[in-house]
């Protein structure tokens, strides 16, 4: 997908059949209202001719025909929702597969207001223009038969009509520009607000510390204040245009209207021929009002692509990481690995080796680059130079899918999904048996069974129960559930009550020899338990070697010992 309409192609072809369901129940439809002024003129003139048993069965067909008009308008609009769910459905997968194929850098691009408006508005403005699109290409072909009608009535009638389609078409051209940039401007202001009424709800416990709720409220209402004048400007700018063109459009009307009793007076038009005339001018307002509709929403289209579309551009090419190797020793280098801001690297010519079958600790000071070496490991970033490998494998080239089937990695934050216990832990592994049996491993199962509603216990709740310990024993389960290859415990096991820690590294103690363990630590008890130590300073490797090898190294000291 090279640009955004390759997008929209994507999701067009997955909803084809929707789509071409869309398009003749439409064009049925539409037909079916052209058919409806002819019948009615046709009846008129014959009761106008005394003709009333033909008056009186052209009305009885336009019963059925007015029937069946409604029951296609009903189902033209069930067509829209099914063709509407399936492009939002369609829309929301490809944006959180390319979230989730992002690099943190590039996240980093996206405020959380911003995310969560293209995620919703501007997928629901993608889905409503394409979804009412059909019509409006229909309504293009409608709007040309009248006019080839009102030729064959009279020319004056029908250049009448060309005229009023070449103004309404240099009002809509003229406004074009403008009503994207107002679209845009409003968007910015609307991603702004978002941000900022997050950030009130996630900061409230600051807010309250530091007494700043006016400065919040300021910065609230000055961000609704800006989003409500964009707003109003662009819903001005739009209406502005659209009524301006109605009004030529309605006034030519009357000015027809006048013009065909002059005709009829002179014998020269039939009655039912002016009513065609002025119901298919109806049309033709309707009509035109979707041409400004159209102007107007591919500015707002235009806008929400591009949107949409950065979540795709920054996102990693799959076609380059396709390979699924046999790994056999889970062996990880990192060679001359230059990460983060060229300039101020967080890792500066990095070189080491992580055996599988160890348990291995990277050491540090806070900014040590522990950090980078994790993001590099998730393929969260990517290095400026250097390969991480893994079995003498770039990962850069390992299947995102399969790769992160061989590693997995906590930390110190404790996220759980807003589901039960269970689930959480299903999720990740859903033999309930074993998850029984390492949550009595890591002794946090009778604390779980004692709560209300024991495993079936919602998470995130006010009626979550369980102590912080518990909890981060409760997230070391899960990466023990996922049981993948290369595990990596950044900063969690530290956390964790004394007794704790020793039963999780007993339990990796055991299970060490056909897994490749990193843990992220500072605490003496836990590195020194390690096979293998490596000590980061200022994003460079400094020391290398076991527990009683460094501990004669000045920084190694004045780490653990804090």
């Amino acid at each position: 997908m090279n640009k955004p309409s390759d997008v929209t192609k994507r999701v067009l072809k997955k909803s084809k059949s929707l789509v071409i369901f869309r398009f003749f129940v439409s064009l049925i439809y539409r037909s079916l209202a052209m058919v409806i002024p002819i019948l009615f003129s046709l009846a008129v003139d014959k009761a106008t001719n005394n003709e009333y048993n033909s008056a009186i069965s052209l009305a009885l067909i336009s019963i059925g025909v007015v029937i069946l008009y409604r029951s296609f308008d009903i189902i033209a609009t069930y067509a829209w929702h099914r063709l509407y769910n399936k492009m939002y459905e369609t829309y929301t997968k490809i944006g959180i597969e390319k979230v989730f194929d992002n690099s943190l850098y590039s996240l980093s691009r996206f405020n959380i207001g911003e995310f969560l408006n293209i995620m919703t508005t501007d997928i629901n403005v993608m889905c409503d223009f394409y979804c009412n699109l059909i019509m409006r290409l229909i309504r293009v072909f409608e709007v040309t038969i009248i006019f080839v009608y009102f030729f064959m009535i009279n020319l004056y009638i029908g250049l009448a009509g060309i005229l009023v389609a070449i103004l309404s078409l240099t009002i809509i051209f003229i406004s074009s520009k403008k009503i994207e940039k107002l679209n845009q401007t409003k968007s910015i202001n609307y991603d702004n607000r978002g941000t900022i009424i997050n950030e009130f709800l996630s900061s409230i416990r600051e807010i309250k510390t530091f007494n700043i709720f006016d400065a919040m409220k300021e910065r609230i209402n000055k961000s609704t204040s800006d989003y409500t004048k964009s707003y109003l400007k662009q819903r001005v700018g739009e209406d502005k245009y659209k009524y301006s063109m109605l009004m030529l459009i309605e006034v030519f009307r009357w000015s027809l209207f006048i013009y065909g009793i002059v005709l009829i007076s002179k014998g020269q038009m039939e009655i039912g021929s002016l009513l065609i005339i002025y119901n298919y001018y109806t049309q033709l307002v309707d009509g035109f009002s979707e041409f400004a509709t159209i102007n107007i929403g591919i500015r707002q289209l235009k806008v929400s692509e591009r949107r949409f579309y950065q979540l795709i551009v920054y996102s990693h090419d799959k076609t380059l990481s396709s390979k699924k190797y046999r790994f056999t020793n889970y062996d990880i280098k990192f060679d001359n690995i230059l990460y983060g801001d060229i300039n101020n690297p967080r890792l500066n010519n990095v070189n080491f080796d992580i055996k599988g079958g160890n348990i291995t600790s990277i050491v540090g000071l806070p900014g040590s680059g522990k950090s980078g070496i994790v993001d590099l490991l998730l393929r969260l970033n990517a290095q400026h130079l250097g390969v991480v490998s893994i079995d003498k494998k770039d990962i850069r080239t390992i299947d995102y899918e399969y790769y992160y089937k061989i590693v997995s990695s906590i930390d110190k934050e404790d996220k759980f999904l807003n589901i039960s216990i269970k689930d959480n832990l299903k999720i990740v592994n859903d033999d309930f048996e074993l998850i029984i049996d390492i949550c009595k491993k890591l002794g946090i199962h009778d604390d779980i069974v004692m709560l209300k509603n024991g495993y079936d216990t919602i998470l995130n709740s006010k009626d979550d129960t369980l102590k912080p310990n518990s909890k981060r024993l409760l997230n070391i389960a899960r990466i023990l559930l996922k049981n993948t290859k290369i595990m990596i415990f950044d900063g969690v096991l530290f956390e964790l009550n004394k007794n704790s820690y020793l039963k999780v590294l007993d339990i990796l103690e055991q299970i060490k020899n056909d897994h490749t363990i990193i843990i992220m630590d500072k605490e003496l008890e836990i590195i020194s338990k390690s096979d293998y130590i490596i000590l980061l300073d200022n994003g460079m490797v400094v020391d290398k070697g076991t527990h009683e090898e460094l501990i004669n190294n000045s920084l190694y000291r004045q780490i653990v010992q804090k």
